[in-house]
């Protein structure tokens, strides 16, 4: 019986990178009899056509993006993503197994999104190798972290300092377009507190503007920076 995929990421070369990773892997995994076999029945770079997929099928594994497209709307889910959007679906579909894809590797990200019920974290360079390991782990209902991204866990990022959870969504949501406004209104927090944040990554990060903080972003690939 083959394992029923779903994949959401903001960027379609993501998505598709890893359905064509999927489709190879089991290519060359043909002669394996005990092979498992997945198909892959939709991808999606929206918070409300993933629920749509996961409405309409019976999904075993969620490939998810840290970040995908959303939107203010009436429905509150069409704004949400990261760490909030993986509770909800571990909330309504506690039989979904959820690998994250993202390109963060701060160890209390990684820690609250296992937290919040993903069973695998995996970074966007991974290989075709990696990604089989992540897949056959979750199926076994094994937790997996790729050995790379685990050893750097135990490194203190950048300056020494490393960035909270919080203070990540922030720069993220910032790198996105959004305003200390926009942001204060999607998680709940004050304008003054979202700024707080902000000026506390800048210190860490060792930048002094706004100009230097996005221009750092884009050197790091950490973000999509929005110009």
């Amino acid at each position: 019986m083959k394992a029923k995929i779903v994949i959401a990421d903001e960027h379609t070369i993501i998505r598709r990178g890893v359905m064509s990773m999927i489709a190879n892997m089991q290519s060359a995994d043909s002669m394996n009899p005990e092979r498992r076999d997945f198909t892959v029945l939709g991808d999606t770079d929206s918070p409300s056509k993933l629920m749509t997929l996961l409405t309409k099928n019976e999904i075993d594994i969620l490939f998810l993006g840290f970040s995908l497209l959303t939107r203010t709307s009436q429905n509150p889910l069409s704004g949400m993503d990261g760490v909030p959007l993986i509770k909800w679906i571990v909330c309504k579909y506690p039989a979904l197994k959820i690998i994250v894809l993202s390109p963060f590797k701060n160890k209390q990200l990684v820690q609250m999104t296992l937290e919040a019920g993903a069973k695998a974290y995996i970074s966007r360079d991974t290989c075709e190798i990696t990604l089989g390991r992540a897949l056959n782990a979750v199926m076994n209902g094994e937790s997996y972290i790729e050995r790379d991204l685990m050893e750097s866990l135990f490194r203190r990022e950048m300056s020494g300092q490393e960035l909270t959870p919080r203070e990540i969504d922030v720069l993220r949501m910032l790198c996105k377009g959004l305003s200390l406004t926009e942001i204060a209104g999607q998680i709940n927090l004050s304008n003054k507190t979202v700024s707080a944040h902000k000026l506390r990554a800048m210190e860490k990060l060792g930048v002094k503007n706004d100009c230097q903080l996005y221009y750092l972003m884009a050197q790091m690939q950490i973000f999509d920076v929005v110009l």
